[in-house]
């Protein structure tokens, strides 16, 4: 079994590689670009067949960290452990942070493999494909809504400013009526290019 530390940045990732006995094999960096990542994994997965190896890998929970999981569980990879980052040192570099990746995941290997706990660390749970759009799913309506809720108060602002809160047709808001009186009011040149905006900001958010 091959001990993949991966510290992961959008630009590129920095690997360490240690062996059944701990040793560092292989420290690098590897460019994210397609091509290069895919080259690399692909030099591993051979390695590992040549030898009747695979390689379990653990990175960091950072923003972007789906696609490089995919990739991993595709080139013979079981086991991908996902960690919450702890406090950053000050003194730190991506080889540094890669290298004592991979020794936890050495140290720890008998645990982390059979997905027991391991004390003073974090472990997430990948969610699968569906469970992620879910997630996704429930995050967009949730910011869909605060966007709204924004817009229209910023709207009730500008008619406040000119005290046109109470010419509005309809007591609720947007109403059908309300949001075609108010692309038709009068309002000064600045403010009705700015109403001009949220309306159609707005008519997008309603129509997600």
């Amino acid at each position: 079994m091959l001990y993949l530390g991966i510290d992961q940045h959008a630009r590129q990732i920095t690997i360490s590689l240690r062996d059944e006995n701990g040793d560092v094999m292989q420290a690098r960096q590897v460019s994210t670009q397609p091509e290069k990542i895919k080259a690399f994994l692909e030099q591993l997965s051979r390695k590992g067949l040549q030898n009747g190896e695979s390689f379990v890998a653990v990175l960091e929970v950072c923003g972007f960290n789906d696609w490089l999981i995919r990739m991993l569980k595709d080139y013979r990879c079981p086991k991908v452990v996902l960690i919450q980052p702890d406090e950053r040192k000050k003194c730190k570099t991506d080889r540094r942070d890669a290298a004592a990746l991979s020794e936890l995941l050495w140290v720890n290997r008998d645990r982390l493999l059979q997905g027991k706990p391991v004390r003073g660390l974090r472990q997430v749970d990948i969610a699968c494909s569906t469970d992620q759009e879910n997630r996704r799913l429930t995050t967009l309506r949730k910011e869909a809504g605060q966007a709204r809720t924004r817009l229209v108060n910023t709207i009730r602002h500008i008619l406040r400013r000119h005290n046109l809160q109470w010419e509005m047709p309809a007591k609720t808001f947007p109403t059908q009526s309300a949001v075609a009186w108010l692309k038709q009011v009068v309002l000064p040149e600045i403010d009705r290019l700015e109403m001009n905006h949220l309306l159609a900001d707005l008519e997008h958010i309603r129509s997600v």
